[in-house]
């Protein structure tokens, strides 16, 4: 099994992306405030629900995703991310920093943290563009053995399916987006969708879920982008899977 999240902030208009966001990792000064302003990146209602709630089952389906902490422009940055492999975590490139001021923490679902691990090697990063907006490293220790990952798919996602994201939202606690999250469509190497996040959601997996079998649950893009609104025809968005594998060697060496 695998997991994955991170953020994003201040509006502005982006071609078809309509209203999002300049993405940037969630930053906080040494008395734990934010440094930015938090833009709303809520589809209407707040239909995030706390991990820590929810059945035994799901909590077992977010042990793939962690938070991660990093030195980014002299203060603290968060961001989301997710295991592909039992060491290989992926998120968001807007969230890059140097290796050695990374660390990654999973199974926080309370206020105690679980297991952190430091960065060992980054391994591909993306760049500004934002359907290139991805960051992949390998962690020391292999926390995967223990807290699983996800598969990555390449496979096109009809309109209208469920979706499933697990993150850590302004760097608290594990939050799932499960209700009304939804794609509604893929555009232009980008996956536009209908699950809440905000500021430090950026770089979770974007899952395609199968409750019935979780090991079959498979990340299908990494979100980048908020704006999503009370409109039903605004969204959140990152880029796809099936984009990311054409430029991305290890995403693709791991495609199924």
């Amino acid at each position: 099994m695998n997991r994955l999240f991170l953020v994003a902030s201040i509006s502005l208009t982006i071609s078809y992306l309509g209203t999002a966001a300049i993405p940037r990792a969630y930053r906080v000064d040494s008395n734990g405030k934010s440094l930015d302003q938090v833009e709303r990146s809520l589809c209407g209602v707040n239909d995030m629900t706390p991990m820590i709630s929810e059945p035994l089952k799901m909590q077992e389906m977010g042990t793939p995703i962690g938070i991660y902490e990093a030195t980014i422009d002299g203060s603290t940055g968060y961001c989301s991310g997710t295991l592909i492999t039992k060491d290989l975590f992926l998120t968001a490139q807007h969230c890059a920093a140097k290796c050695e001021d990374i660390n990654v923490t999973f199974g926080f679902l309370k206020d105690e943290r679980s297991e952190k691990f430091s960065c060992k090697e980054i391994i591909e990063t993306g760049n500004s563009s934002y359907e290139n907006d991805y960051f992949i490293i390998k962690l020391a220790g292999s926390p995967g053995v223990r807290w699983g990952w996800y598969d990555v798919s390449e496979k096109p996602v009809p309109p209208n399916s469920p979706l499933l994201m697990i993150h850590h939202p302004q760097a608290t606690p594990m939050k799932v987006s499960k209700n009304n999250c939804i794609l509604l469509e893929e555009k232009d190497d980008f996956l536009m969708h209908r699950c809440d996040t905000q500021p430090g959601s950026s770089g979770s997996a974007i899952l395609l879920p199968n409750y019935e079998n979780p090991t079959e649950t498979r990340v299908v893009g990494v979100h980048t982008l908020g704006g999503c609104d009370d409109n039903a025809s605004s969204s959140n968005s990152g880029p796809s899977m099936r984009h990311l594998v054409t430029i991305s060697p290890a995403l693709k060496s791991l495609a199924k």
